[in-house]
C-alpha cells in the first residue's frame, strides 16, 4: 500500500466563515412515503380525512403532518446523506470514522473504519456533517409536499401482515395485521441545504446522491423494505453568499448550475479514485 496520505479540500475553521451556501433542491416519491406520526391524535384525524371505516379501530401508521403538509425531517435526510456518503467514501479506501451509537455494547471497529476522529482532525464526514459535542457545517431542513396533506394521502389505506417473534409462524397470532396511510407515490416535496465553507467536493458528493436517487436507492422514511420510500432527489439552486460583508455572490440555475454541479462531482470523484490508488 502506498505511503500516501487521501487529502480532500480542508475547511477554514469554524472561527472563520467565509462563505455561506444555499442549496435548494426538490424530492419526487417514486413510491409511496411513510414517515412517522408523535400523536395518537394524528392517526384518528388522518383516518377521518380517508373517510373509510376498518375493521379495526385507526390506523397504525400515518405521516408527519406540519401545517397541513407532509413533511420529513431534516435529521432523516442528513442521516441518509451520511449514511451513503460514509459507506462511498469506505469502499473506496478512504478514512471514515465511525459513531459510536452505530457500534453495539463492546463491539469492535470495523477494521475499514477508524475509530472516532479528534476535533483538531475531523474525517471528510464529521467535517461536513458534524460529531458528537461538535456541529457539522451542513444543515438540512424539513421537506415539506408542496400540496396539502388532502391532496397527497393514499385514497385507500395499505394493509400489511408482518410476523410476530413472540409466536410461531404456524400460530394465527404470529400474523400481525397492520393499516397504512403514507403518502401517494408521485409526492413532491421541496427543501434545502444550508452549508458554511463549502468545498467542491462536498457539493459533489450531495449531487453524487441525486444521480443514485434517479434510479430508486435514496430511501427516506420507514417501511422500505416493504416497498416504500424511494425518493428522486434533483438540485434546483445554488446560492453563495460572501461574508465580508453578507452579500450573495453568485447563484447557479438551469445549464449554469448543471455545469457547476458536474465540476463539483468531478472533484468528489477524484477523492473517491485517491482512496482507490491508495489502496493499490
Amino acid at each position: 500500500m502506498s505511503e500516501k496520505e487521501v487529502e480532500f479540500e480542508r475547511m477554514p475553521g469554524f472561527h472563520k466563515l467565509e462563505s455561506l451556501w444555499r442549496i435548494e433542491y426538490k424530492a419526487t416519491a417514486l413510491e409511496p412515503v411513510i414517515t412517522q406520526a408523535a400523536t395518537e391524535e394524528a392517526k384518528t384525524e388522518i383516518s377521518d380525512l380517508i373517510g373509510r371505516t376498518y375493521h379495526k379501530p385507526e390506523i397504525d401508521l400515518v405521516p408527519l403532518v406540519m401545517d397541513d403538509r407532509a413533511v420529513i425531517t431534516g435529521n432523516a435526510v442528513k442521516g441518509v446523506f451520511r449514511h451513503i456518503i460514509s459507506a462511498q467514501l469506505t469502499a473506496a479506501g478512504i478514512a471514515v470514522c465511525i459513531q459510536k451509537i452505530k457500534l453495539g455494547e463492546g463491539a469492535e471497529v470495523p477494521k475499514e473504519r477508524q475509530s472516532r476522529c479528534s476535533p483538531e482532525d475531523p474525517c471528510f464526514v464529521c467535517t461536513w456533517f458534524g460529531r458528537a459535542s461538535r456541529q457539522g457545517a451542513l444543515y438540512f431542513s424539513f421537506l415539506k409536499s408542496v400540496k396539502p396533506l388532502e391532496e397527497v394521502i393514499v385514497d385507500e389505506p395499505v394493509p400489511m401482515v408482518a410476523l410476530s417473534d413472540r409466536y410461531r409462524a404456524i400460530s394465527e397470532r404470529a400474523r400481525a395485521f397492520a393499516l397504512i396511510a403514507p403518502v401517494k407515490a408521485g409526492t413532491e416535496f421541496t427543501g434545502w441545504i444550508k452549508g458554511e465553507n463549502l468545498s467542491n467536493e462536498i457539493i459533489g458528493a450531495i449531487k453524487e446522491i441525486a444521480n443514485m436517487s434517479e434510479k430508486g436507492f435514496i430511501q427516506l422514511g420507514g417501511l422500505k423494505t416493504r416497498g416504500m420510500g424511494a425518493m428522486r432527489i434533483e438540485i434546483t439552486r445554488v446560492e453563495k453568499y460572501g461574508t465580508k460583508p453578507f452579500k450573495l455572490e453568485k447563484t447557479w440555475t438551469e445549464d449554469e448550475l448543471d455545469e457547476f454541479l458536474k465540476e463539483c462531482q468531478t472533484a468528489y470523484h477524484e477523492l473517491l479514485k485517491q482512496g482507490a490508488e491508495k489502496e493499490s
